[in-house]
């Protein structure tokens, strides 16, 4: 769970960076969880099921983040100590829905 969270926040960090329309980014934010969820081998019904099960247990929820800022932190770290020049990295485009244009 930790590490499927930490994936949707770097997400939507980055579609809310990248993405002008609130309606286009919901969508391709949809998207890029379906594909997180995939990756990790999780149904989205599991994924549903066990975040509600940390809704309701809220202390056990704010170990759970606490551990996901650690690995937010470690990930930064590493993608800092990557780049010698000290200039921000750029940040990967986010890729559009099929059959939708990007919007100027």
């Amino acid at each position: 769970m930790v590490q499927i969270l930490a994936d949707v926040h770097i997400a939507e960090a980055r579609i809310e960076t990248n993405v002008l329309y609130p309606d286009t980014a919901l969508m391709v934010f949809n998207k890029e969880q379906m594909q997180i969820l995939a990756d990790h081998g999780v149904e989205e019904e599991e994924f549903r099921k066990t975040y509600r099960y940390y809704l309701n247990n809220l202390a056990q929820m704010d170990k759970l983040y606490e551990i996901i800022l650690d690995t937010l932190s470690v990930r930064e770290a590493k993608l800092r100590s990557t780049d010698t020049t000290g200039a921000p990295r750029p940040q990967p485009p986010v890729p559009i829905l099929e059959g939708m244009k990007q919007a100027y």
